[in-house]
């Protein structure tokens, strides 16, 4: 085991530019048998994302964000709460045993995703900004625990520690929008009702939920000081931000 730990160090401290440390670490964890991975920047004290890198579908990650899963994701309180890693499997939640539509949305939106078990962990002492890591494996915990050389606490360690800054993605840009900067997503959005679709079929296009859709056009509208989401796409037209 020691070998392997030492080599997956020398590994991460061979790069120390963030995009090229993040890209090292998603190689690693793949070779080491995780379908995905997820490191975030939390704020413990009013539970804030600040930010979040990972392997895992950005639509997946937008859908998360947008229908605001984190205040009823139990991994995400739940390490709070534990002393050490909190295990979960998906897709196993009943619609009697689930609490809400929404819980029992993103249990089995999760194994939809592909994402079939979290070991989950966090970095950081109580009250102050700390790194949560999610270990993501296929099939059951037994198994992602026997396919890794690593303990999984100890790895979920060494990515908290070397993973310390943000990288670009559409994830870190719901969570810091650059300040009245239409995003990808919101010029999309725009686009595809500059193209006559309803909200249904946007999302339907997009990959997304209806609720993601709202939010981008609330985002949108506010950033173009528009009372409607026509009026956004009117605005967004006229100054050449979207294409008819």
């Amino acid at each position: 085991m020691k070998n392997h730990v030492i080599d997956v160090v020398q590994k991460l401290a061979a790069h120390v530019e963030p995009v090229a440390r993040w890209k090292v670490a998603t190689e690693i964890s793949e070779n080491l048998g995780f379908s995905h991975i997820l490191v975030a920047q939390v704020d413990a004290a009013d539970r804030g994302i600040q930010w979040v890198n990972t392997s895992m579908s950005m639509d997946w990650m937008e859908e998360y964000l947008c229908e605001d899963y984190i205040g009823i994701d139990p991994l995400f309180e739940g390490v709070f709460q534990a002393n050490g890693p909190v295990t979960m499997q998906t897709g196993l939640m009943t619609r009697t045993q689930a609490e809400t539509s929404r819980a029992y949305a993103l249990n089995h939106g999760l194994k939809a995703a592909g994402m079939d078990v979290f070991a989950c962990s966090r970095f950081g002492n109580s009250g102050t900004l700390g790194n949560h890591v999610s270990l993501v494996g296929r099939n059951t915990l037994r198994e992602m625990t026997a396919a890794c050389p690593i303990d999984l606490t100890l790895f979920s360690g060494i990515l908290a520690m070397s993973v310390s800054a943000p990288v670009p993605s559409r994830a870190n840009d719901l969570l810091t929008p650059v300040p009245d900067a239409l995003t990808v997503r919101q010029r999309e959005v725009l686009s595809l009702l500059a193209e006559g679709m309803m909200t249904a079929r946007i999302a339907e296009t997009l990959g997304i939920s209806e609720a993601a859709v709202n939010k981008h056009f609330i985002a949108a509208r506010q950033k173009l000081d528009a009372a409607t989401r026509e009026q956004a796409m009117a605005k967004a037209l006229l100054q050449g931000l979207i294409s008819s």
